[in-house]
C-alpha cells in the first residue's frame, strides 16, 4: 500500500511539475516576465569585463529571444529588440558561408545568430514586426527632415546600417505570408522606399529592386511620372510622388482595394474593389510646371458584378487589371472572364 501510495504520490507530482512548467509561462505568471527581463538585459547591456560584447551567453539570450518571442512578447518593448537584433546584424559584414563548413568568429557567430533570430520573430509575428518597422522608418524619416538640429550623423543609425537586412525580411515574409502581409501593404511599402535607394529605384524600377512587393495586384509603379500606388484594406489609395517624397492618402473604396493599376502613359489610375463592386479611374493633376501640391480625384466609376463566393478563395488571384491602350482597361478575374472598361 506504502509503494502505492507513494508512486500515486509521485505521479500527482510529477503532474504539478509539468503543468507548473506550462503555467510558469503563461501571461499570468512572472517566470516570463522574468525571463523576458534577462534576455533583454543580455541583448541591450553594453559590452563589459564581465559581459563581453560577443559572449555565448549573449548569444543564447538571442537566440531563445527570437525562438520564444511569443512568450516574451508582452514584456517586451519590441521596438528596442528588434533595433537591437538590427544592430547586431550589420555588424558582421562579412559572415563565411557555412556551406563550407569554415569557422566562424565570435562576431560572425553574433551576427548569424541575431539574424536568424529576427526572421524567427518575423515569421511568429508578421504584423508586429511590419507595424514596428514602419513606424520607427517614419520616425526615422521625420527626423531627417530635421537633420540640422540633430548633432548624430543618421549615416550611423541603425535603421541607415540595415537597410539590405530589413529588405530581406520583408521579402522572406512576402515569400512565406503572403496573405498575412497583404493587409499591410501601406507600411510594407514605407520600409522598401526606406531601404531602396531613390537612384536605382529611377533607374532600373520597383519590379527590379524588389520582385516581391510586386506580386501584389494592390501595388503598380509608373515609371514616367515616378509615382507608386497601393491600395490598402481600408479601402484608400496611397499613392507616393517619389520627386517630392511625399505620400498621398485618398478615400477611394468602402472596401479593402483588389487590383490597381497606372496605364502605360501614367496619366490615369484604375482600381477595382470586388467587395464594393466597383472599378474606378483616377487622374492626378498638378500646378503649372509641376508645382504645386498634386491632386488626385475619381473621374469616372463604373459598378461591376458580383463574384462568387468560392472565387475569393485565393484573394491573390481574385483579379487583375490590364491597360490595352492608354483609355481602355481589361478587368480580368479568377473565373477567366474578361470585361473592358474605357476612361
Amino acid at each position: 500500500m506504502a509503494t502505492g501510495a507513494n508512486l500515486t504520490s509521485g505521479v500527482a507530482g510529477g503532474e504539478r511539475r509539468k503543468s507548473s512548467v506550462v503555467e510558469g509561462f503563461g501571461i499570468a505568471n512572472n517566470l516570463a516576465r522574468l525571463t523576458s527581463m534577462a534576455l533583454a538585459h543580455l541583448l541591450y547591456a553594453p559590452p563589459s569585463p564581465k559581459l563581453p560584447q560577443y559572449t555565448p551567453l549573449r548569444r543564447a539570450a538571442i537566440d531563445l529571444l527570437g525562438r520564444g518571442f511569443t512568450v516574451w512578447e508582452p514584456y517586451l518593448d519590441v521596438s528596442k529588440v528588434l533595433l537591437g537584433l538590427l544592430e547586431i546584424s550589420c555588424e558582421g559584414k562579412a559572415v563565411p558561408n557555412l556551406n563550407y563548413k569554415l569557422p566562424l568568429t565570435p562576431q560572425a557567430d553574433a551576427c548569424r545568430t541575431a539574424r536568424h533570430a529576427l526572421r524567427l520573430i518575423a515569421t511568429a509575428r508578421p504584423a508586429a514586426f511590419i507595424t514596428t518597422m514602419a513606424r520607427e522608418v517614419a520616425r526615422y524619416n521625420t527626423m531627417q527632415q530635421n537633420a540640422q538640429s540633430i548633432n548624430t550623423p543618421l549615416t550611423q543609425s541603425v535603421l541607415h546600417k540595415a537597410k539590405g537586412e530589413i529588405l530581406q525580411c520583408v521579402e522572406m515574409l512576402i515569400d512565406k505570408m503572403q496573405s498575412e502581409i497583404a493587409g499591410l501593404l501601406v507600411e510594407v511599402m514605407d520600409i522598401a522606399l526606406h531601404c531602396v535607394d531613390g537612384n536605382e529605384l529611377k533607374n532600373r524600377g520597383l519590379a527590379e529592386l524588389c520582385p516581391a512587393i510586386c506580386k501584389f495586384n494592390q501595388i503598380s509603379h509608373c515609371a514616367q511620372t515616378r509615382r507608386i500606388a497601393v491600395g490598402a484594406n481600408s479601402g484608400n489609395l496611397a499613392i507616393y510622388e517619389l520627386r517630392q517624397n511625399k505620400c498621398q492618402m485618398i478615400p477611394a473604396h468602402t472596401h479593402p482595394i483588389t487590383s490597381l493599376a497606372f496605364s502605360p502613359d501614367g496619366k490615369y489610375l484604375v482600381s477595382y474593389s470586388c467587395a464594393e463592386n466597383r472599378l474606378s479611374f483616377w487622374q492626378t493633376s498638378t500646378g503649372m510646371f509641376g508645382l504645386g501640391q498634386s491632386q488626385t480625384r475619381c473621374t469616372k466609376g463604373y459598378s461591376t458584378a458580383p463574384i462568387p463566393d468560392v472565387s475569393r478563395l485565393n484573394p491573390m488571384r481574385l483579379a487583375k487589371l490590364v491597360w490595352i491602350n492608354n483609355r481602355t482597361v481589361t478587368l480580368m478575374l479568377a473565373d477567366g472572364s474578361e470585361t473592358r472598361f474605357n476612361v
